[in-house]
């Protein structure tokens, strides 16, 4: 099994050059270079390991200074970092203390040829030991497909009020009218026949006081 012991700063290893690194997941969608960044950023220690390559064993860990994204003249992206290209199936993060998980396998790019994660385990005073590992890691969720538009609907209700004329009411008040002008009439033709019909002895005494 390959194995790799690792001293402060110290790595006994050999490294094929990069130069024959077989490329999988260097030349990506944008979507999946977004989540590779996202990956990155929350887990910023790192190793690379190229086992197609062939790799004796994993590269020392170290921590990223700088990370990116870049599209190329054909639309597609490629992650960099601390300003160099990666390949996404070769880069592992540090996701436990004891476990380091295939960045390519987190953001869903297929690969073939590459442990899906790395065992970190105490070797003593001969350093800590780091090994492939068959454990599978859970790809991280695409990111949600932005909300569709909604759409506010106004509704405007239009009230319409009917005034309905109470026909009986204006017959009550001309009836109410009519009678009260006739009760007037009567009343003075009343008046107007006791003033005819007052003797006139009484006007001359009333006259002569």
């Amino acid at each position: 099994m390959k194995a790799l012991l690792v001293f402060p700063f110290v790595v006994l290893s050999t490294v094929a050059p990069a130069a024959a690194y077989a490329d999988q997941c260097e030349l990506v969608s944008d979507q999946i270079a977004t989540r590779a960044l996202d990956v990155l950023r929350s887990h910023p220690n790192v190793i690379e390991y190229c086992e197609p390559c062939g790799d004796q064993a994993p590269g020392e860990p170290h921590r990223i200074d700088h990370l990116a994204k870049q599209r190329d003249t054909d639309g597609s992206y490629e992650v960099t970092l601390d300003k160099r290209e990666i390949d996404l199936a070769y880069t592992y993060v540090q996701t436990a203390p004891s476990r380091y998980e295939n960045v390519a396998a987190l953001a869903a790019c297929p690969t073939s040829g590459v442990s899906p994660s790395l065992a970190v385990a105490d070797a003593s005073d001969r350093g800590v030991l780091i090994t492939p590992s068959p454990v599978p890691v859970v790809a991280a969720a695409p990111p949600p497909p932005p909300p569709a538009p909604t759409t506010t609907t106004t509704r405007i209700t239009y009230v319409v009020t009917e005034d309905h004329v109470n026909l009986w009411a204006i017959i009550a008040a001309c009836v109410g009218a009519s009678g009260l002008w006739a009760l007037t009439t009567i009343l003075l033709l009343r008046r107007r026949r006791t003033v005819a019909m007052r003797p006139r002895a009484i006007d001359m005494v009333d006259r002569n006081g």
